[in-house]
C-alpha cells in the first residue's frame, strides 16, 4: 500500500460548464466508484499531478481522503487508480476515475513485471526479449503486490520462461487459463 494520501471534496454541481469552470481553478473533476458508491469529486491539481507523477502503476492502492464541504464530514477510502484524462499536448490532468475496492472480495488485476538475476544467454551474446510487461493476478486488495520478480538467472540462449514459472506472492494467484510466455533470450551462438 502506499504512504502517500490524495484528498478530494464532494462535488455538488455537475455537467460540463461545472468542469470547465473547475479546470480554470486549476482543480480537476473525478469520479470514485464502487460497490454501491458513485461520487463526484473536486481535487487540487497540483499537489494531485505531484502524488500521481511517485507511482509506479495503476494497481497500487492509494488512501483517498474524500471531504463533503456542506456537511464538513470526512471518509477515508482505499482506492484504485482507474483512468487518468490528460490534455494531448498540455500537462493537464482532465478527469481521474478511482475505483473502490471490497476489502473481503478478492480483484482481478494486472502487475508490472520486474527481471532480477543475470541471464547466461545474455552473456553469451543473446538479447533478453520481455514478451509481456504485466501479468494477470486474482489477490485481496490488502496483498496487491509492487510487481512480479521474474527470476532469469537459468535461462540461456533460445530458452523461454512461462507465466507458470513465475513466483508469485504467498495470497496471490496467477489468473492466466495458458501457460504462455513471458520472456525469451534470443540470439545466435557465437
Amino acid at each position: 500500500m502506499s504512504e502517500v494520501q490524495l484528498s478530494a471534496n464532494i462535488r455538488h454541481v455537475k455537467g460540463k460548464a461545472a468542469n470547465r469552470q473547475l479546470r480554470r481553478e486549476e482543480k480537476i473533476p473525478a469520479v470514485l466508484y464502487g460497490p454501491n458508491l458513485s461520487v463526484m469529486l473536486e481535487m487540487e491539481e497540483e499537489p494531485t499531478r505531484r502524488i500521481l507523477s511517485q507511482l509506479t502503476g495503476t494497481h497500487q492502492l492509494l488512501p483517498l481522503q474524500v471531504t463533503d464541504s456542506k456537511s464538513g464530514e470526512t471518509s477515508l477510502h482505499y482506492v484504485l487508480l482507474q483512468e487518468i484524462q490528460q490534455h494531448p499536448y498540455k500537462e493537464d490532468l482532465i478527469h481521474i476515475d478511482f475505483r473502490k475496492l471490497d476489502p473481503e472480495k478478492p480483484v482481478n488485476l494486472k502487475v508490472p513485471l520486474k527481471i532480477v538475476g543475470q541471464s547466461p544467454g545474455v552473456k553469451k551474446g543473446g538479447v533478453l526479449q520481455m514478451v509481456i510487461r504485466d501479468v494477470p493476478i486474482t489477490c485481496l486488495p490488502s496483498d496487491i503486490p509492487e510487481y512480479i520478480e521474474a527470476d532469469v538467472s537459468h535461462l540461456d540462449l533460445r530458452e523461454t520462461m512461462r507465466v507458470s514459472e513465475l513466483k508469485y506472492p504467498e495470497k496471490v494467484t496467477a489468473r492466466a487459463r495458458q501457460n504462455y510466455s513471458v520472456i525469451s533470450i534470443v540470439g545466435r551462438r557465437k
